[in-house]
């Protein structure tokens, strides 16, 4: 019996030995093989990184570039509306002022008076204008014709608006400028106004001006009822980004073309109905 411990007892330090030479083993096994195979991971991200590095240095440049440049790009094109590629039409001017909106001494404002007439006069008298055949061709517009051909007649938008801005002011008081048209042709005045404030519309979303309006609070205000409450009302103070009027109004006058010489253009003959 004791020989038989002695036995066990002498055996089982080799067993633990065994055990732990099998478990060294087995670390080692797992140690050396996460180590090859993070080895490729390594090599593959050594080879890519560089290009990831310069790839972002890229993009990051360009993102910078085009942030400094595009907001530049859409000043010259919107602002400057084109007229570079567009040597048939004015260079504009621009600059930074405020609408003093005032309808005090002002010529456009209040009712019907000599005064307002000259004032619109002078302001439209560059209406027509004189336009290269060949440019008008280019944009494939057609129109009517000096007698040699060499030139068509046309409006820019702007003084078109303005015409039709006229209109609707003559609408206000149609009494006085419209007192003796009968139905029908009251009827057709109307339906011009109607076009004319479409055509404002579209002119102003098609050109529309960022410049901000803010509030302010005011009283006795004529579109609410109790005088003495405070109301959130329109204040604009803001600059607004313009061309300079008289800049464009001369290059259209260097160019006007009086609508009324029809013995200038080449007239079609008379209908035979």
């Amino acid at each position: 019996m004791e020989q038989k411990e002695a036995r066990e007892h002498a055996v089982e330090p080799l067993l633990r030995g065994d055990e732990a030479l099998n478990c060294a083993s087995e670390e080692e096994f797992k140690d050396e093989y996460a180590r090859f195979d993070q080895k490729p991971k390594r090599r593959i991200w050594r080879r890519i990184f560089p290009w990831l590095l310069h790839s972002s240095i890229i993009v990051i440049y360009s993102l910078v570039i085009f942030a400094i440049i595009l907001p530049r790009l859409q000043r010259h094109v919107l602002q400057e509306g084109k007229e570079g590629n567009q040597p048939h039409l004015p260079r504009l001017k621009w600059e930074y002022r405020r609408f003093p909106t005032n309808i005090v001494n002002n010529p456009f404002a209040g009712p019907p008076r000599e005064e307002m007439e000259q004032a619109w006069h002078k302001f439209l008298r560059n209406d027509n204008i004189r336009v290269p055949i060949g440019y008008l061709k280019e944009k494939n517009l057609t129109s009517v014709y000096t007698k040699d051909h060499s030139e068509g007649i046309a409006s820019l938008s702007v003084y078109h608006s303005l015409h039709c801005l006229k209109k609707v002011k003559r609408m206000m008081f149609k009494e006085h400028y419209y007192a003796n048209k009968d139905e029908e042709s009251m009827a057709r005045e109307i339906k011009h106004a109607d076009h004319c404030v479409e055509y404002i519309r579209e002119s102003l979303m098609c050109q529309p001006d960022l410049s901000l309006v803010t509030f302010r609070w005011i009283n006795n205000t004529a579109q609410h009822e109790d005088p003495t409450e405070f109301y959130p009302t329109n204040f604009d103070k803001d600059m607004h980004y313009c061309a300079n009027w008289e800049h464009l109004d001369g290059w259209a006058g260097e160019r006007m073309f009086d609508l009324f010489r029809v013995d200038l253009l080449d007239r079609p003959e008379k209908s035979s109905g």
